[in-house]
């Protein structure tokens, strides 16, 4: 007598995952000015870290005088007596920009990332500083969006 041993019905196939599309490769000078850019971030840490940190009051009294609004100078009247953690802060921060420029992951997180340092410290700083983050930002985000093939070409 032979005995029939009954089987599980099978299982139905798993659907694969539809293949993930390539990102647009990243233009030349795009990627230069990215890594330029994170050099610069580079640059302004140890500045921050090796100059800035030295003169940290009078520094942040020199940016609170010449703060351009209103609520800036508040702020900052508020922030001199922690001077030093003001500006090694900044310092961390900026090191931190730097590693996304620099990576190969991250570069438009970085870009993006440079614009709201740049856009949101700004009105902190003091002529003739801010001259220059205004061009700056608009630079950072204009790498941003031609990141990867985006708008304005």
């Amino acid at each position: 007598m032979t005995r029939t041993v009954a089987r599980a019905p099978r299982a139905a196939p798993v659907p694969r995952a539809a293949p993930v599309p390539r990102a647009a490769p990243v233009p030349r000078a795009v990627r230069f000015g990215t890594r330029a850019a994170g050099v610069f971030f580079v640059a302004c840490a140890a500045g921050n870290a090796v100059g800035t940190l030295r003169h940290a009051t009078p520094f942040l009294e020199w940016c609170r005088d010449g703060a351009w609004l209103p609520p800036y100078r508040a702020v900052l009247r508020r922030l001199v007596p922690v001077a030093p953690w003001v500006v090694g802060g900044t310092a961390v921060a900026e090191a931190g920009v730097a590693t996304l420029l620099l990576s190969r992951r991250h570069q438009e997180a970085g870009l993006w990332a440079a614009t709201v340092f740049v856009v949101g410290i700004s009105p902190a700083i003091a002529p003739p500083y801010w001259f220059a983050n205004v061009p700056q930002a608009v630079l950072y985000a204009g790498l941003a969006r031609r990141f990867r093939g985006g708008h304005g070409g």
